[in-house]
């Protein structure tokens, strides 16, 4: 059994209804809150904001609202949020939406603690090289209204170079974990199906790429090996039935579960590819994650026989096959499952072409090194190229 650390210092609240408790564990960490949130704020989530800053005022805290986080965050709007937060003197931060908002809000809050912009801590910036124990932040809550990303539940974050098309992933476990996770499956009622999908699709490939991931271990395979099971069952529901609140519960529980399995083991190429998609296309997450995760599963399964035919009966394969013929068939397994949620996607129809593959294939090294480095096949610049173009 392979030795791991579990550092997971944040406390979850978990349940229909408890975004009303928001208030009560706000005054324990300040007294004035930089709110951030998207910029395309939908009437639902204009009432949310308006209840958390009427919740905030009932215990004292004062609040100021910066909602202009866009889908795939710039580094330059996220720099606009700390110089906010820094000209309103808040002490602490709560991030109000899914991932994009959630990372933004992470960031904002190390920025507004440790200087500096967004660039000095990305790739080659003169502080990316910091360790955890010289990095400060303002305790944050996060508050998701998306069952994806699982951003309430790691230390992680990702912001997009608008200049470059890079979109680097980084964090500093455990400074950066929020202070206090607010999962409330009531919030995620009024997603649009393609949010739902996306995100779902995104919570499946969190723990997918963790289970299969070279620094896996049995502590995070009971997280990823659960969360994909939820969404295997729930996901379609959520689908068919928007209002169907037991299944929004069991995508939000499978979002959160499968934070500490990324979190410890990481997620591995279908991340670190995709987020070179994302980068230069914005195209949304899920659907980039889905565009290349069946050439990418095509190119590993071999890995772990074992480990691959659990998560093809998983998604749906007849389990009284043998696990090499599962196992093998995983990438056609993985295509039919995520027909079923309108992600059968190709890079083509995101308008990529061929010329960009080995700028995309550079990038993905270059911002995700770390998730291409712990996939379950060792991949080289070309090998990655190869499975861009197997994806088109």
């Amino acid at each position: 059994m392979k030795s791991f650390v579990a550092d997971i210092p944040e406390k979850i609240v978990f349940g229909a209804g408890c975004v009303d408790t928001v208030g009560k564990y706000a005054k324990q960490l300040g007294k004035r809150a930089a709110v951030v949130a998207g910029k395309g704020v939908r009437p639902e989530k204009t009432a949310l904001l308006d209840k958390i800053q009427a919740l905030l005022k009932e215990q004292g805290v004062e609040s100021f609202v910066f909602a202009k986080i866009n889908e795939n965050p710039l580094m330059s709007v996220v720099d606009e949020g700390a110089d906010f937060a820094r000209a309103n003197k808040c002490d602490f931060v709560i991030g109000v939406g899914g991932g994009s908002s959630l990372d933004s809000a992470k960031i904002i809050a190390m920025l507004c603690a440790s200087g500096g912009s967004v660039r000095d801590y990305v790739l080659d910036g003169k502080y990316a090289g910091k360790t955890a124990e010289e990095i400060k932040t303002l305790p944050m809550i996060a508050v998701t209204t998306t069952a994806g990303t699982g951003s309430e539940a790691t230390p992680w974050a990702v912001v997009t170079d608008p200049e470059t098309g890079k979109k680097p992933g980084f964090g500093w476990s455990p400074v950066m974990y929020p202070a206090i996770s607010i999962v409330d499956p009531e919030l995620t009622l009024s997603m649009p199906k393609s949010v739902t999908a996306n995100t779902g699709i995104d919570v499946f490939f969190h723990a997918y790429e963790s289970y299969v991931s070279t620094i896996a271990n049995d502590f995070t395979d009971l997280f990823a090996v659960r969360a994909m099971e939820l969404v295997a069952e729930n996901l379609k529901k959520c689908l068919d039935n928007p209002q169907d609140i037991e299944a929004r519960s069991a995508m939000s529980f499978a979002n959160t579960i499968a934070g500490p399995a990324i979190s410890i083991s990481g997620t591995h190429i279908i991340h670190g590819m995709g987020h070179s998609i994302s980068g230069h296309y914005n195209t949304p997450h899920g659907l980039a994650l889905s565009s290349i995760a069946v050439a990418v599963t095509e190119y590993t399964w071999k890995s772990d026989i074992k480990k691959f035919a659990k998560v093809a009966v998983i998604m749906g394969a007849d389990p009284a096959q043998d696990e090499e013929t599962l196992a093998k068939n995983c990438g056609k397994t993985m295509k039919g499952f995520l027909a079923q949620f309108g992600q059968d996607v190709s890079l083509s129809s995101f308008g990529v072409t061929e010329d960009m593959l080995p700028t995309m294939a550079a990038d993905s090294f270059e911002a995700m090194g770390g998730n291409m480095n712990v996939c379950p096949v060792p991949v080289t610049v070309e090998d990655v190229i190869n499975i861009y173009k197997a994806s088109m």
